[in-house]
């Protein structure tokens, strides 16, 4: 929603907005375009528009909407916008899946724009390259992040169904949002109508590894091609550490192999690299071009994002709130840093991760870690009580596995034992993992720890 108030602020249109708890870096990226916002609901913010734009977080009761409901103005859902006043005219590439989207999109659009491209994005985080979660540019391409939750509670289908795409990319599809569905067939269904509107000259980039997306792609009447196993059309894996880079083998059964080099690490980054690099070569973008984007490509904030750099100590933002991306992160830390102390910090606060759904699971993904430190779930009170995750239980589960693990309730505590812990001798990785603000944790660690230093020098 920040992201499309930007885009529309910029083409010309008067914009305001209404949230209640603004987080950097969107709280930022609003003020520095001078999008007021304001604090809370009420009917006489929406005073005099023309047009409203309807988040998915709203909900029946709220009084915005109830004024919006019982008046005239009119509105509509992100989604909907997003298509008739951006996507209209355009050579449409979306993004979707459960795990990588917001990279691979990020890294696609970087790689198009550096080869000439001129592109058009919509990026569900802050592309560090970019400087912003958009591009709007004069070229054919728009790529968007696309979307399986669902648009608004009038119009409860996924958004990236009103993207009407001609390429696609799926990077991989598990269960996730408990809060709206309720099981991975329910998802796949959607996925599948997806696919099947992608026409037939339009391009189908999918993930191999996966089975389920395997079975869906036999279904498309797009042209199709596969990343992420060794027989797929094309693949990379892993050479070497070089002069600040992981380099990678780069194979692609249209365009040959070569080598790769890139700032991003982790396994599940070299799938986001092969998804980005199989479209941007299925579009006919040169090898040459694709490898030099690759290369510098900066990343995404709060994706593997260095916060704080001290002697022997790194302090890393990551989004990650799912299991399977949590393992993925700190297995992509542990390959990176072997020897290193990884301190791994997250906040249950998903609709999905503070429910019991994937309980079981997630003491496991934290197995690369050295010490946890997990927060009290966000706002159990929202989740119905049958549904919400039993953190006891998580916690009992750590314990039996011999995880030096600790439930902290109060963010200062949790910061106040971690300094307490690190040792200036010992290479440690310091690792927060949320999809929300986590109570301000990053500024207010970064802000101790900076305090420390001063005091010590």
């Amino acid at each position: 929603m920040g992201t499309l108030a930007c885009m529309l602020k910029t083409t010309g249109y008067t914009v305001t907005g209404s949230d209640r708890g603004v987080y950097p870096p969107m709280s930022d990226i609003l003020a520095e375009a001078k999008i007021p916002v304001t604090e809370g609901f009420a009917p006489e913010n929406f005073e005099g528009a023309d047009l409203v734009v309807v988040g998915n977080a709203m909900t029946r009761g709220n009084p915005e909407v109830e004024a919006l409901l019982n008046g005239t103005t009119r509105y509509c859902s992100m989604a909907t916008a997003i298509r008739q006043f951006f996507l209209r005219g355009k050579e449409v590439i979306a993004i979707a899946g459960t795990h990588g989207k917001t990279t691979t999109t990020a890294l696609l659009s970087h790689i198009l724009a550096t080869a000439g491209e001129d592109p058009s994005c919509l990026i569900g985080g802050v592309s560090i390259d970019l400087g912003a979660n958009f591009r709007l540019g004069e070229g054919k391409y728009f790529v968007i992040e696309a979307d399986e939750y669902d648009s608004a509670f009038f119009e409860k289908v996924p958004k990236f169904i009103f993207y009407r795409p001609r390429h696609l990319v799926i990077t991989s599809l598990e269960f996730d949002h408990a809060d709206i569905y309720d099981s991975l067939d329910e998802i796949t269904k959607w996925f599948r109508y997806l696919i099947r509107t992608i026409p037939s000259e339009g391009n189908l980039v999918y993930n191999a590894g996966n089975d389920t997306l395997t079975e869906l792609a036999e279904e498309a009447y797009s042209m199709v091609s596969s990343y992420g196993t060794e027989e797929s059309d094309s693949a990379a894996s892993f050479l070497r550490y070089e002069n600040g880079y992981g380099v990678h083998l780069l194979k692609d059964n249209e365009t040959g192999s070569g080598e790769l080099p890139t700032k991003l690490i982790g396994e599940f980054n070299l799938q986001n690299i092969s998804a980005a690099a199989a479209m941007a070569l299925r579009l006919g973008i040169p090898r040459k071009k694709v490898i030099d984007g690759i290369k510098t490509f900066r990343g995404v904030k709060r994706r593997q994002e260095v916060i704080y750099e001290a002697e022997n100590l790194t302090v890393y933002e990551d989004f990650a709130h799912h299991p399977t991306a949590i393992a993925a992160v700190l297995a992509a830390f542990r390959h990176r840093h072997p020897k290193a102390v990884i301190m791994a910090l997250y906040e249950p606060r998903s609709a999905t991760s503070r429910r019991k759904v994937f309980q079981d699971e997630l003491p496991g993904a934290f197995s690369e870690a050295d010490r946890i430190m997990i927060k009290s779930p966000f706002r159990l009170e929202g989740i119905p009580d049958d549904e919400q995750i039993d953190i006891t239980a998580v916690m009992e589960a750590f314990h039996s596995m011999g995880k030096n693990a600790g439930l902290f309730f109060e963010v200062d505590a949790m910061i106040e034992e971690l300094v307490d812990e690190i040792k200036p001798s010992i290479e440690t990785i310091v690792v927060i993992m949320s999809n929300g603000g986590f109570e301000g944790i990053y500024s207010k660690l970064t802000d101790r720890l900076k305090s420390i230093k001063n005091v010590s020098q």
